[in-house]
């Protein structure tokens, strides 16, 4: 006999390190006895959802990303020539199989629907059924710094720039309610996302691209990522400045987009339950700080409480 009760998606959106808040959220969720009957998701949220729908617990995914310090971040890096992006995203891919104990969409759990883009077309895409793996890498590949993955006849990226927070697929999988998680800093913060000029030049050749990402490399690179107290806007321009590195400019340039095609979709779908952690000053690429990434998502998640557990108990 089928359950009478309205099924209840969760839509995970993008956001980077951000995302691994929304580890944090599933462990209210999971501690309130919330349903959870299906899953949408967009990048990092493509990624943990789909831990999620396969039975990998909390538990184990927060162990896994509390572990990605410098040196294991490094060791994820697999430089390629940089034609249509800097990294191939295999290793990446193979951490994700590592974790998952299923190889398609049909053995998972719960259902899930994880979006992607057309970077030819600009065509936003759902992807539903097949290998989960191949999936997983294309809406992942966060333009510019991972190569587009072949699908089909396409070439996808990540389904961040079309969807940031997949309310609609959530609604499209057959869904009464929807809790939507959005780890994307709000628009009237523009602060979240302002960048520091890199500070040191690293002209490397293609030929020693596999020497230039290194753990010190990307801790330099991603170090140099904006915080409060080296706002640009307290320290004056001068004409010494040196331009951003290429992945505060990818990280910059796709996080604009995300904050106002978010907005415009966040006027125009409806979510039951909104949740929108606060992060103060982590950045997108801080992925070594997945404890504060993850008690932020606690955090807002519980501040939802009375909420959830209405549709819990509705």
């Amino acid at each position: 006999m089928s359950d009478p009760r309205p099924q209840i998606a969760l839509a995970l959106g993008s956001g980077a390190a951000r995302g691994l808040a929304h580890i944090g959220v599933l462990k209210v969720l999971e501690e309130e006895e919330i349903p959870v009957n299906l899953i949408a998701g967009t990048s990092i949220g493509a990624a943990l959802g789909a831990l999620y729908a396969a039975g990998v617990s909390v538990h184990r995914m927060e162990k896994a990303m509390r572990d990605l310090d410098w040196r294991a971040l490094a060791r994820l890096i697999d430089p390629t020539l940089p034609t249509s992006g800097l990294i191939d995203g295999k290793r990446v891919a193979t951490f994700l199989e590592e974790l998952l104990p299923v190889s398609t969409f049909e053995e998972l759990r719960i259902p899930l629907a994880i979006t992607a883009t057309d970077v030819e077309t600009g065509e936003p895409l759902i992807i539903r059924k097949g290998n989960l793996l191949e999936g997983l890498r294309a809406a992942i590949a966060f333009p510019g710094i991972f190569t587009p993955v072949p699908f089909g006849n396409r070439f996808l990226v990540d389904g961040g720039l079309t969807n940031p927070v997949p309310l609609d697929v959530a609604y499209q999988m057959g869904a009464a309610k929807v809790i939507g998680v959005c780890t994307i800093p709000r628009v009237q913060q523009p602060s979240a996302e302002a960048f520091l000029p890199y500070k040191g030049h690293h002209r490397a050749e293609p030929s020693r691209l596999r020497h230039f990402f290194t753990a010190a490399h990307i801790e330099k690179l991603f170090g140099d990522i904006w915080r409060p107290e080296n706002n640009s806007e307290k320290e004056p321009p001068t004409r010494n400045r040196k331009p951003p590195n290429i992945f505060s400019i990818c990280s910059r340039s796709v996080a604009i987009m995300e904050n106002r095609i978010n907005a415009l979709q966040l006027e125009r779908l409806h979510a039951d339950v909104l949740i929108w952690p606060d992060f103060e000053d982590l950045t997108m690429l801080e992925f070594h700080r997945a404890i504060e990434a993850i008690a932020a998502g606690e955090k807002a998640a519980r501040s939802v409480l009375p909420q959830l557990r209405a549709l819990r108990d509705a």
